[in-house]
């Protein structure tokens, strides 16, 4: 998938990345936080973001799950939810789609079927 990718953290809301209809957009001061509260957690979240656009969907649920199953699938892929699952434990507030920390963890899991 060929996505312009575009550094912007206005555009991105407070978030690591945000997929827009033209292109992904990244903020950088964001995603260094999340690595510097658990390291490499940002990963999980720009994927995510690819998802969106990758399914064509504004499922969060469904993106979580794409992100979940393409990293299973990639070198480091589990490294990379494992420390997403320790960042959102930590740092993770109910979403009104997403439910609870727990709950979307739960849905990363089963969709990763990678055992973590």
């Amino acid at each position: 998938m060929n996505v312009p990718v575009t550094k912007n953290c206005t555009i991105t809301s407070g978030n690591v990345a945000s997929a827009k209809t033209d292109g992904l957009f990244l903020c950088p001061s964001r995603a260094d936080l999340v690595d510097s509260q658990v390291k490499d957690a940002s990963h999980f979240y720009v994927v995510h973001e690819y998802g969106l656009l990758a399914i064509r969907t504004n499922s969060d649920k469904l993106a979580d799950c794409w992100a979940a199953h393409q990293l299973a699938r990639a070198p480091n892929g589990r490294h990379y939810v494992k420390q997403w699952i320790t960042h959102w434990s930590n740092y993770g507030m109910t979403h009104p789609t997403l439910g609870t920390p727990a709950q979307r963890i739960a849905n990363v899991r089963a969709c990763c079927a990678c055992g973590i």
